[in-house]
């Protein structure tokens, strides 16, 4: 798709604004990224309209953040953000402002924001109003705070995490009196809440320019303020190469021996806290058990191809912090592919028996041992130790479990 195209998409949005007698621009992270020549997948739009005014001129809205002054308009497939151009009051926890008002100034609603390259607006002609020289900073590969750094981060400490993280995604460096702000205030950061911490911190680790945010973080000491972190006790945390969220989580567990109840500081999900456990379990067998077939096979099914090959790599881009050694011609991607494609079952569901078959073949009522048995079963056919037809697992049990 043309880089132009979602613009285009929207143009009839600021066409209506202006054609009543608004202002409209496209501004924020969409028209960063045009101008640094990534993807897009939708645009903000900025207006002189109030809420009120934008949801009378189009047909489908919706009033979801209405009070802050954003209004979601329906096209016929998309739907847009658009915002009343805005100045933010006191900040007096260093998370929100204690009000917003209206403007009818587009310079009063861009110098609101966190850094000059997100600070950019573009009107439907593809013209820049750039009043914080966003563009150079964009070709200069810098982050610069808008206005005076001191005071953005004060204001909402979450921008701190947010510097890091675009340093991580743009390969950009920290201007200098940026920097210096984001250490200074970085004890803010216990202000704010941890579930927007992890929304930057996910964003941050798979970055395509992580390693470039090793020195900042440590220069920040920003961990020591974070549930969770603060409970590792080392002079620097362990940054990987990319990674997802879940697997640096679950080597950090693997690496501090940490207590997975403290997962419940990050107030993730039951699935992400399981993933998390999934993967310290993989460090852990590839670090302390038996590089053998066996085992590489038992992994795995228990696992799935993804995660295993996800974990191979893992250990082999960061090796020596994570200490464990592994010859990759004995455990490689295709290898686990190998082991997949010729896995018998996928599931204990996949097993042509059941606790129901068990108890009437050997005449016995329900209890522990119909779990047992099935989990010897399981690891025999997975193994190759017998076929997986009701008669040859029958015939197996009788001459392998003791009933």
């Amino acid at each position: 798709m043309s880089p132009y195209q979602v613009f285009e998409d929207a143009r009839w949005i600021l066409e209506v604004l202006e054609n009543n007698g608004h202002q409209a621009y496209f501004v924020g992270g969409s028209v960063r990224d045009y101008l640094m020549d990534k993807h897009i997948s939708d645009v903000d739009i900025t207006t002189s309209a109030l809420p009120e005014e934008v949801e009378a001129l189009f047909e489908k809205t919706l009033p979801i953040g209405k009070e802050h002054g954003t209004i979601i308009v329906l096209g016929q497939e998309q739907q847009f953000e658009v915002t009343t151009f805005r100045k933010d009051g006191d900040y007096v926890d260093h998370r929100r402002p204690t009000s917003v008002q209206f403007v009818t100034d587009l310079y009063e609603d861009v110098a609101r924001r966190d850094f000059t390259m997100n600070a950019i607006a573009m009107d439907k002609s593809y013209q820049l109003h750039d009043y914080f020289d966003g563009l150079s900073a964009i070709k200069n590969k810098i982050i610069t705070a808008v206005g005076t750094p001191i005071d953005r981060m004060e204001e909402d400490a979450l921008r701190i995490m947010r510097g890091v993280r675009f340093q991580a995604q743009t390969g950009f460096n920290l201007d200098r009196e940026t920097e210096e702000a984001m250490r200074q205030t970085a004890h803010l950061l216990d202000k704010i809440a941890i579930e927007r911490i992890v929304v930057e911190l996910k964003k941050m680790i798979t970055g395509q320019f992580i390693n470039r945010t090793i020195s900042t973080i440590n220069h920040l000491d920003m961990f020591k303020h974070m549930p969770f972190f603060k409970h590792i006790h080392h002079d620097t945390i362990f940054i990987p190469q990319q990674s997802s969220f879940e697997l640096w989580i679950g080597s950090l567990c693997y690496l501090y021996d940490l207590e997975f109840s403290r997962l419940t500081h990050l107030k993730i999900s039951n699935q992400e806290k399981r993933e998390i456990i999934s993967y310290y379990n993989l460090l852990n067998a590839f670090k302390h058990e038996d590089k053998s077939k066996v085992n590489m096979i038992s992994l795995v099914y228990s696992y799935g191809d993804k995660k295993v090959k996800d974990v191979l790599q893992f250990i082999q881009e960061n090796e020596a912090q994570l200490n464990i050694q592994f010859h990759p011609t004995i455990m490689n991607a295709i290898l686990v592919d190998e082991i997949y494609d010729k896995l018998p079952i996928y599931d204990k569901a996949d097993l042509n028996i059941n606790g129901q078959v068990l108890m009437s073949t050997f005449n016995k009522k329900g209890g522990p041992w119909i779990k047992d048995t099935l989990n010897k079963v399981e690891q025999a056919v997975i193994l190759n130790k017998v076929k997986n037809t009701q008669n040859d697992l029958i015939e197996w049990v009788r001459e392998n479990v003791e009933i």
